[in-house]
């Protein structure tokens, strides 16, 4: 994988979208100081993942938009995208198989910031993930920016061992390691939560237990109530039918009298019928008469009006017609006097135009004069205008040849300085005796090698000591932990014993207990005969009667004689001992009792059995003490011992792996100063092969320089002569273009005369030429006004005819419309007589009407009283049959049928009875109190969750196993890798560094034993420095170093690409010359971009880029393959 193209757009000062192109191994960026080079390198940094805007050269990620320039806007957003080759198939995952893999990062002024993969949105986690391992980051030692080389081998161990973690490939370890972390932590916070949810919720399971079963009892009752309830109502709903039923039938024989009264009074209705339609009749008549009488009269009115508007109009075009007639008049008398005007004009016009033509042709005169004089006037300035281009060229190969002689002389005293260099550097070069250093670095080696051979010899002889010495600490070691064991056990057992027998009153040294010794199996026998005197104390007799005995005098076959030691009471002399009771002991009068091997005791008429084990026994366990603390003394001195023989073992095994370390150090001291010493060597050999090619090439120039500078010598020559003709040219022009210039004024002066003339006669022919235009435009003018006065008579003209015609044309209107208001007026007259008939004729049959109606009315009276009978009887009926329909809501509310009750409800059904049934259920309802009718769906709700939880915890105990397991499986890998890239990191530095500085010697080493947190520091000494820490180098030193270790790192771990910026600033020429050929060798397998302004490292690039900033605050590119320039250059 490489990385082969850079798209900016708008990321700090690439303003404009600019495309970097990196085809080859090694491509170099240069540019001056604040052109926008590094600003490459930050652009990779961010598109990687930078999230600080500090390491950005910014106080905030938006700084890297285009801020604006003094011709630029400030533009809304930056974008970045780096496109890499994986044709070789590098990247891990699902990218494998692609060719090219794209990376955007893009960031807005609200400072909202987006990455892109292949162009599909993504997260900046899916970025960071895709090259974890590979060695590139924002901050990997892949990408070295300005100062990072001083801050890299200043850093912190811990901050140091970041770069070996991401070369060992343990970063993505880390990541997966904190993710485990995290989610262990969650795991065991959820665990916690479901612990306590499933105590709280086992309280609840409990409680909605008890719960349910009241709700259960509930439901029943309910149940049993609502039954009831349904069968009350549907009693009452039978009772109430009844009643409407004995309703329905008395309204039925109403029915039958309103019958009978609505058939008398359907005669009546039909003679009211008649007179009524007669009523209407004649009142349509009379409004017909009054609708004509009223036509008649609007008719009228209207004509009327129309005869007023038509005298009104007559009125207006008489007046009219008098303001158009006198209009008339005065657009003629206007129209004579515009007409005299107008030939006065015409006149004056006539003669502008004769005194314009007159001044047009003196003009014209006077301009070919001009026109004359102006191209003799051109000639000569193209004249004076050569002669002066001629003179210039002269002069400027004059100058040209002066240039070029003093080049040669300069190219002379170069070549002359050259010549004495070569001189100088071959005598030095003879001075140095390269073959003799050769000779001692070889003896030198041959040395340190055998002495190498002794210490390694040495060496391993010490291991294996310190082997064996460690072998035999391990082995006394666990001696040790088995003598510190047994102790501790014994301990434990003694503490046992102590804690039982102080439990039952019997540790005193001073009771009988603690007094006596059984012979071994006999405890429990011993104890038995003493029953509860075992605490009793024993205390000195004050006379020879004392209940007490020794054991000197104790009776063959009694109890006493089981006891070794110490004294007992008198009572055991007289208790005989027996493997098995028998009858016949109490023969001998002297025996009071009889106690066999089972601790049971006889008597001579009664026994007691023992009920207890022989482990229990009190005098068994105060043995068993006794034995115990004098086996403590004897263990303790065994651990003693033991530990004396540890601390030995320890002391020898140290002193073995003291000397092991140092003889490691010698043995390394010793590689370093072999591999400084090969590098020596090398070092004389490339110098000695140097110095022969130096001398060859030395004397190949002396002879170029020599035969450079005879053909110089002759170029002088030449130029010399060819310097004086030009001399002697140069005066000639000078002399003619001093001609050619008096010329050129007298035809200047002859021009500007003919000029002045020129412009008085243009004045004139001006003035003329406006006086005839003021003259056309005012005789325009009087005929525009004449042609006006024209127009306004022939309006007026028109308009006195035909206001004419209109005032004709209204006097005939105006005789027909008072023919027509006489003939209305007659009419509306025999209107009104024929009004008064009909309003008489209407008059006597609205009476008529009124005596029927009257009869009719008192018919209706009796069959309004019977109605009124039918819907009070109706109302009552409605009112039964919404108490029925009342009675039955119940079981809608109780969602029953009607039917199903009626089948169900028993033939000897009491509604009372039913009644205190249920007033008894409810009481029992009522005594049940508040019920949770949920809790029985609660109760199973409740136990499946529980279930659930259960089946939880166990999924998250798992997990949390599991979890722990790949933290530990983690662990182990991160141990290994980081070992192993360690140690061979720092084979690779102690090679390098001897190479980088021609000597010396450098390692790397670890702050602690830990491999998981241990810190790494640099150790490093350049020849001839004994320095104690890194800090004491030069900054030259620790460029150096520096570069030394990222390059150990590099050849374990090669990132794809390696990105430098300026870190052979603090380098000389020497050290940059080493810095390029390692940078070359290593290029073989990594893609090198660096910043540089040193010449020997743009030498070593296979490309050149380079950054410019023509425009101010805006940065650009310009490329050169240098290949393809040298080519070019050659051909």
């Amino acid at each position: 994988m490489r990385l082969s193209t850079i798209k900016l757009a708008g990321f700090k000062s690439f303003v404009e979208p600019t495309k970097i192109p990196f085809p080859d191994q090694m491509t170099c960026v240069v540019g001056p100081n604040g052109c926008g080079k590094s600003n490459v390198i930050d652009a990779v940094r961010w598109v990687l993942g930078e999230s600080s805007a500090k390491n950005l050269r910014g106080d905030a990620m938006t700084d890297v938009i285009f801020n604006g320039s003094t011709n630029r806007k400030p533009i809304s957003q930056a974008s970045v995208e780096l496109i890499f080759d994986n044709t070789q198939g590098h990247l891990p995952n699902t990218f494998a198989d692609r060719n090219q893999v794209a990376i955007k990062r893009l960031v807005t002024r609200d400072g909202q910031s987006l990455y892109f993969l292949n162009g599909s949105k993504c997260r900046k986690r899916d970025i960071t993930d895709i090259f974890l391992g590979t060695g590139l980051g924002p901050r990997s030692y892949a990408i070295i920016e300005q100062g990072m080389i001083s801050r890299l081998i200043e850093s912190k161990p811990a901050d140091l061992r970041v770069f070996l973690e991401e070369a060992a490939g343990v970063s993505k370890y880390k990541e997966r390691r904190k993710e485990t972390q995290t989610r262990i932590k969650s795991t065991r916070e959820n665990l916690e939560r479901l612990l306590d949810v499933r105590q709280e919720l086992q309280a609840q399971v409990d409680k909605l237990a008890l719960q349910s079963v009241e709700a259960k009892k509930f439901k029943e009752l309910k149940a049993q109530e609502r039954t009831l309830k349904g069968q009350i109502a549907v009693l009452k709903w039978q009772k109430l039918h009844q009643q409407q039923v004995d309703k329905n039938q008395q309204i039925a024989k109403l029915n039958e009298q309103i019958d009978f009264y609505k058939q008398a009074n359907a005669g009546h209705d039909d003679v009211l019928t008649s007179l009524e339609l007669q009523v209407q009749q004649r009142q349509q008549q009379l409004a017909d008469a009054q609708q004509a009488q009223h036509n008649t009269h609007t008719q009228l009115t209207r004509i009327e009006q129309q005869q007023i508007s038509l005298k009104q109009q007559h009125q207006t075009l008489s007046q009219s017609l008098i303001k158009q007639q006198t209009l008339q008049l005065q657009s003629q008398e206007q129209q004579l006097q515009q007409q005299g005007h107008t030939s006065e004009l015409a006149e004056t016009l006539q003669n502008a135009i004769e005194h314009t033509l007159i001044c047009d042709e003196q003009v014209t005169q006077i301009a070919e004069q001009v026109e004359q004089s102006q191209q003799q006037k051109n000639l000569a300035n193209s004249q004076y205008q050569e002669l002066n281009e001629q003179l210039q060229t002269v002069s400027n190969n004059h100058n040209k040849e002066l240039n070029t002689q003093a080049q040669h002389q300069q190219n002379l005293h170069y070549i002359i300085k050259q010549l004495d260099d070569i001189e100088q550097q071959s005598a030095e070069l003879a001075k140095n005796s390269i073959a003799k250093q050769l000779d001692e670095q070889h003896t030198l080696m041959q040395s340190l090698t055998k002495e190498l051979a002794a210490k390694q010899s040495a060496l391993n002889k010490t291991t294996l000591s310190a082997q064996s010495a460690y072998d035999a600490l391990t082995q006394s070691q666990i001696a040790q932990q088995n003598e510190a064991q047994a102790v501790n056990e014994n301990k434990a057992k003694i503490a046992g014993l102590s804690s039982m027998l102080k439990g039952d009153n019997n540790q005193d040294t001073g009771t009988l207990l603690a007094q006596l010794e059984v012979k071994s199996g006999y405890e429990q026998v011993v104890e038995q005969a003493l029953l509860n005197l075992t605490h009793l104390a024993v205390k000195p007799a004050a006379d020879n009667n004392s209940v007490w005995l020794s054991t000197n005098n104790a009776k063959a076959g009694s109890v006493a004689a089981l006891i070794d030691r110490g004294v007992y009471p008198d009572l055991l002399e007289r208790i005989a001992f027996a493997d098995n009771f028998e009858q016949s002991i109490f023969d001998d009068e002297f025996w009071l009792a009889v106690i066999d091997s089972n601790a049971n005791i006889n008597g001579r008429n009664w026994h007691l059995s023992n009920h207890g084990d022989a482990e229990s026994s009190l005098l068994l366990k105060h043995k068993q003490l006794n034995e115990a603390k004098e086996l403590a003394t004897s263990l303790q001195s065994q651990l003693e011992s033991a530990q004396t023989v540890v601390s030995e073992n320890k002391s020898v095994h140290s002193n073995l792996l003291i000397q092991v370390d140092d003889l490691k150090d010698a043995v390394h001291q010793l590689a370093q100063k072999i591999a400084a010493a090969s590098t020596r060597r090398d070092m004389l050999k490339e110098q000695l092969t140097l110095w022969q090619t130096q001398q060859e090439k030395l004397s190949t120039k002396r002879q170029s320089l020599l035969d450079e500078q005879v053909t110089i010598n002759a170029a002088m020559q030449q130029q010399q002569q060819l310097i004086e003709r030009i001399e002697q040219r140069q005066q000639q022009l000078s002399a003619q273009r001093e001609q050619a210039k008096q010329t050129q004024q007298q035809c200047d002066n002859e021009y500007q005369q003919h000029s002045r003339v020129f412009e008085q006669y243009k004045s004139q022919a001006h003035q003329a030429n406006l006086a005839e235009q003021t003259a056309r435009s005012e005789c325009q003018l009087s005929e525009t006004k004449l042609q006006h006065a024209l127009s306004a008579y022939n309006t007026a003209s028109e308009s006195v005819t035909e206001l004419t015609n209109q005032i004709e044309e209204l006097v005939i209107p105006l005789e027909e419309s008072a023919e027509k208001i006489l003939l209305l007026l007659e009419q509306h007259q025999q209107g009104e007589a024929e009004l008064t008939n009909l309003k008489a004729g209407l008059a006597d049959a609205k009476t008529a009407l009124l005596d029927k109606q009257t009869t009719l009315k008192s018919s209706q009276g009796e069959l309004s009283s019977l109605q009124e009978k039918l819907q009070a009887l109706a109302l009552e009926e409605q009112s039964l049959i919404v108490k029925a329909q009342a009675a039955l809501e119940p079981l809608a509310e109780l969602e029953q049928n009607l039917k199903a009750v009626l089948a169900q409800l028993p033939e000897s059904a009491n509604l009372s009875t039913m009644q205190a049934q249920l007033n008894r259920i409810a009481q029992s309802v009522n005594e049940l109190g508040a019920v949770n009718l949920a809790a029985i769906d609660e109760f199973d709700q409740a136990k499946q969750r529980s279930e659930y939880l259960e089946q939880q915890l166990e999924d998250l105990t798992n997990a949390l196993s599991s979890l722990e397991g790949a933290i530990h499986k983690i662990d182990r890998e991160t141990k290994t890798r980081f070992k192993a890239t360690f140690d061979q990191v720092n084979q690779d530095f102690g090679e390098l560094f001897p190479k980088v500085f021609g000597g010396g010697s450098a390692y790397l080493e670890l702050t602690s034993d830990d491999l998981l947190e241990s810190g790494v520091s640099i150790m490093a000494r350049p020849p001839g420095k004994k320095n104690s820490t890194i800090h004491l180098l030069s900054g030259g030193e620790k460029a150096l170093t520096a570069l030394s270790l990222v390059f150990s790192i590099f050849r374990l771990n090669p990132a794809p690409f390696c990105m430098l910026d300026e870190v052979d600033a603090p380098l000389d020429d020497a050290n940059v010359g080493r810095f390029c050929r390692l940078v070359e060798e290593m290029s073989q397998s990594v893609q090198f971009i660096y910043i540089s302004h040193n010449k020997i490292a743009m030498e070593m690039a296979g490309r050149l880029t380079g950054v410019t900033m023509a425009e101010p605050g805006v940065s650009r590119m310009v490329a050169v393959d240098i290949e393809q320039a040298v080519q070019m250059a050659h051909a």
